[in-house]
Formats: C-alpha cells, structure tokens, sequence
C-alpha cells in the first residue's frame, strides 16, 4: 500500500488527498497514514479534518485571501481616487498631490498605484524609441558604409589601480579609447 512517488505525481491534488483520508480510514492511524504517503502527521491530520467538516469539497484548495484587511484602502477613497484619475489623466504621484492640495486626502503615491491597479488602471505604454531608425544602413551590403563609434575615458584610478595609473600619468599615454564598430563586417578599430 505504500505510494510511489510516480502514482502520486500522476494524481491531482484532490484525489491524492481523497486516497490519503482513505489510507487514514482503512488503518485508523495518523501516523502509518503519513508513513505511507511519506508525508507529516501535520497533513494527515489537515485534510481528514476538513474532510470531516466539508466532504470531498474540503478536499480542494481554499483561497489563501485574508478573511478582513483592515489596512485597505475604504471604498470611498477608492472612489475619490478613481473619479480623480478620469477627470486628469494623471498618474500617482500627481494624483496624490492633488488629492493633498484640492481635498486633503494624504495618500502615499504608493497606495494610489495599488487602488489603480485593483481597478484594473495600468500605466501609459510608451512606444519603444528605436535606437538605429536608419535601417537601410543596416542591411546595406557595402562594408563601411555605416560605422559606429564609441569614446572611453579610460583613466580611471579605480578601475586600473594605483600602479598602471601612475604609469600612464608618467609615460604621457592618452586618457581616451575610441572604438569604431563597422556595421556590415563588424570589424573594430582601436584608436
């Protein structure tokens, strides 16, 4: 009668927890049920306590939602935040300021994003700016037709540590690193 782990995997929760309360009923002990099933006395104990309560309904998951919060935010508020948020178009920040200024309603810029997201507001989308829009350059089949180029500073103490840094102070060496990048090819050039 002890479960495989591979007839337990291919069970649904339900009936895994239906075959656990029958494993209880059959040997009326909590504990070789949970050795059986390789589980707690805890979870035995668990389901053949709802299942006394509610039959095969107390089987299934219950919703993990608090019974009250007492730190939401009143209907009323929400509404106030809603009404606001339609007549301006503005986000929560500027939302929570001007309840502050017009109505003297303190609500954090924070609390204002959670009311909009219960009632299924979401942020304006931007369209993504592209960063080549000259594609045709891209897709060009000249090489060095299109070359980027990027510049450095690469006197950095913190990044080459005291000794190379003296050594480039002393030696006169260029502060700046220029790198072409040649669209088509992508060569790279070091300067």
């Amino acid at each position: 009668m002890d479960v495989s782990y591979r007839e337990a995997y291919r069970m649904t929760p339900v009936e895994a927890r239906r075959r656990l309360v029958e494993t209880y009923t059959a040997t009326r002990s909590i504990t070789t049920a949970a050795r059986r099933w390789h589980t707690s006395r805890a979870v035995v104990r668990k389901w053949v306590r709802r299942y006394r309560a509610r039959g095969l309904k107390g089987l299934e998951d219950a919703s993990r939602r608090p019974q009250h919060s007492p730190g939401q935010t009143r209907p009323e508020l929400e509404q106030v935040v809603e009404q606001a948020r339609k007549d301006t178009g503005y986000g929560r920040k500027r939302l929570a300021w001007l309840l502050r200024t017009t109505k003297n309603i303190q609500l954090s810029p924070d609390t204002i994003r959670h009311v909009l997201r219960r009632l299924g507001y979401t942020g304006k989308t931007r369209p993504r700016q592209q960063l080549y829009p000259a594609h045709w350059a891209w897709e060009t089949s000249r090489p060095f037709s299109l070359m980027q180029v990027d510049t450095k500073d690469i006197l950095d103490r913190h990044t080459l540590g005291s000794r190379r840094w003296t050594h480039l102070i002393r030696q006169g060496l260029p502060r700046y690193q220029w790198t072409g990048l040649e669209a088509r090819t992508r060569l790279r050039f070091l300067a």
